[in-house]
């Protein structure tokens, strides 16, 4: 008697081989970022990896758990997490451990690397780009973060089985900036939610010199491209009697020189603030005023979304492209423009309820759990 491939000489029927489903992969998550700051594409990191840490107790992961792990350099911040370890491993930080240690230590398994670059010598591994910031606006970087950022990200683009971005905008500029075929790359948002996951410190209001005070906030103000001469020359022609503009972020004389010159004494930056305390200012804000030259994303809006506080951005195509309507824009150059919208929101209680009820509702849609099922979800189809 004959017999075929798919059933043995018991006649015992046997599921052909290709209905079997595959175990789902490991994966090592790249830690490299927790030897760095919390900036914008650690923030990312950090909250990626929570958010999948919770998801592993979820029946749509649960087979994944166990198999997810950080490994990091042997300088790496703790990071406890409930279903996912943290490795530290060989002997070097940086770039060196990044492209050979990390891989080597973690052979085998599907490489996620969630913060811009990722060992080029492997194509099994998701990379995510966050932004062509450095092609775009290179003054802003220095020559060797530069050459770093112009040579991998580019192969990693090309070689990694899967690369994503954060946004639409992202994925044209990757592909006009770095010349690589981006039209089929994946975009994965990123989330909000972690500001009001925070309680709020309002005694930061009083601390900081605010409490009783009218005030426009600008979160990350030490960074050249969050256009901080604009934003101070249309809050001096705005002539806000009694309000103050609140910069938040590490004060950087390269950025703030040209503050001097315009009404300073109403000027007041109060450096880095944590998540407790920036909540606070969101919520007692008369708007976050954000009229960036360049963003992949543009996190501080849907931050403030979140925690129903007006928003003000400059027509940068990220900017629009997450405000989605729920803000209130002009031209990165429009001072006067910028001066009108923040003597609008000043004088208008019922614009600014309107603002925030928007915004809420558009914050809705950036969550990082909604963030890490689609990170997730490429991790399987990757495998």
């Amino acid at each position: 008697m004959k017999h075929t491939a798919d059933f043995p000489v018991s006649g015992k029927a046997v599921a052909p081989q290709s209905l079997v489903p595959a175990p789902p992969p490991r994966i090592a998550i790249n830690g490299r970022f927790l030897t760095q700051g919390l900036s914008g594409v650690q923030r990312f990191g950090s909250e990626i990896i929570k958010a999948i840490d919770a998801l592993l107790d979820t029946d749509a992961y649960r087979a994944l758990k166990g198999r997810i792990e950080i490994v990091a350099p042997p300088k790496a911040r703790d990071f406890p997490l409930k279903n996912i370890p943290l490795r530290r491993c060989g002997w070097s930080n940086g770039y060196l451990w990044e492209q050979v240690e990390f891989p080597l230590h973690a052979a085998g398994a599907l490489l996620l690397n969630l913060c811009m670059l990722g060992p080029v010598a492997v194509r099994r591994q998701v990379v995510v780009v966050h932004d062509a910031t450095v092609k775009a606006l290179p003054g802003n970087f220095s020559w060797r973060f530069r050459t770093a950022y112009s040579l991998l990200i580019p192969l990693l683009c090309r070689r990694a089985a899967q690369a994503v971005t954060v946004s639409e905008f992202s994925r044209r500029e990757i592909g006009k900036l770095y010349g690589v075929d981006t039209v089929t790359m994946p975009i994965c948002s990123e989330g909000g939610d972690h500001i009001t996951a925070a309680p709020t410190d309002d005694s930061a209001i009083e601390r900081f010199g605010l409490a009783g005070r009218n005030f426009f906030i600008s979160v990350g103000a030490n960074s050249r491209n969050k256009n901080i001469e604009v934003l101070a020359a249309a809050f001096s022609q705005a002539r806000l009697d009694n309000t103050l503009l609140v910069l938040t972020g590490k004060r950087d004389s390269a950025v703030f020189g040209k503050l001097t010159e315009v009404n300073s004494a109403a000027v007041k930056n109060v450096g880095h603030v944590n998540d407790r305390e920036l909540r606070a200012l969101y919520e007692h804000a008369l708007a976050l005023v954000f009229p960036s030259r360049y963003e992949g994303f543009g996190l501080p809006p849907i931050e403030a979304m979140m925690c129903g506080c007006p928003v003000i951005i400059s027509d940068q195509p990220a900017l629009v492209e997450v405000g989605g309507g729920a803000t209130l824009g002009c031209g990165m150059d429009d001072v006067a423009g910028l001066a009108r919208l923040m003597r609008d929101v000043h004088d208008d209680d019922a614009l600014r309820g309107k603002l925030a009820a928007a915004g809420r509702e558009r914050a809705a849609r950036y969550t990082w759990a909604a963030a890490a099922r689609r990170l997730l979800d490429h991790c399987i189809e990757v495998g």
